[in-house]
């Protein structure tokens, strides 16, 4: 899906977005099976969810370029940490972006405290072909991709 219209797949009114950046091969277990979140790479934070991602400003994507711009300035696919997707997460206003569930497990050495389960995922976007991929299993896809998009 191009990002023409990437103001089309954001409700302000009912939903908070954030972004998550990683690879794409990331993005996609993401969509999958969730975003884990060890919750220690920020200080004094009220919030787990922002030791993970930032926050979608309305303002941020009033101008489809002006979000292009930023998402190009974001991207860095290289060998020593490959940011080519943007991870694009919703929560329901009331939940004031409370979306993590506690998780306290270790994979592959790693202690996560929480995860952002697959219904929260709105999808990713492809930081070097400038292409929004709309996650299946998100909560709201069907009302916000249609049917038709993943062929159901």
């Amino acid at each position: 899906m191009s990002l023409d219209n990437i103001q089309d797949i954001f409700d302000f009114d009912n939903f908070d977005y954030f972004y998550h950046e990683t690879s794409k091969g990331n993005a996609q277990t993401i969509m999958q099976q969730g975003l884990l979140v060890d919750g220690t790479n920020i200080i004094d934070t009220n919030n787990i969810l922002f030791t993970t991602a930032s926050p979608i400003t309305e303002e941020m994507v009033t101008s489809s370029q002006q979000f292009i711009d930023y998402i190009q300035s974001e991207a860095s696919p290289n060998n020593i940490r490959d940011v080519s997707a943007m991870v694009i997460l919703a929560a329901d206003k009331e939940n004031n972006g409370q979306i993590v569930d506690g998780f306290g497990q270790s994979v592959n050495g790693v202690f996560y405290q929480g995860i952002i389960y697959p219904e929260h995922v709105v999808g990713y976007i492809d930081m070097c072909e400038l292409e929004f991929h709309p996650n299946e299993n998100y909560e709201y896809a069907e009302e916000f991709f249609g049917e038709d998009t993943y062929g159901m």
